[in-house]
């Protein structure tokens, strides 16, 4: 089961380091879900994904909100 994490209303770098604190606990291939609505965010979720080894997917609506589903690369 994936698990979402609702950070709307947030703004950088917030989001981000809430998510910092739940990635800390996945295990390898363990999925998680965050929301955001600031508008740096997929440039920072992108960032920090590259810088700590997670895998990353984005899709943006139109309204302004974004989803990144994350995990850890298996070893």
């Amino acid at each position: 089961m994936t698990k979402e994490h609702d950070f709307t209303g947030l703004k950088c770098p917030l989001p981000v380091l809430k998510a910092k604190r739940v990635l800390k606990n996945l295990v390898d291939g363990e999925k998680v879900i965050f929301i955001s609505d600031d508008p740096a965010s997929p440039i920072d979720f992108t960032h920090f994904s590259e810088n700590e080894g997670y895998k990353i997917s984005i899709k943006s609506t139109t309204a302004g909100i974004h989803y990144f589903t994350m995990y850890k690369n298996q070893s």
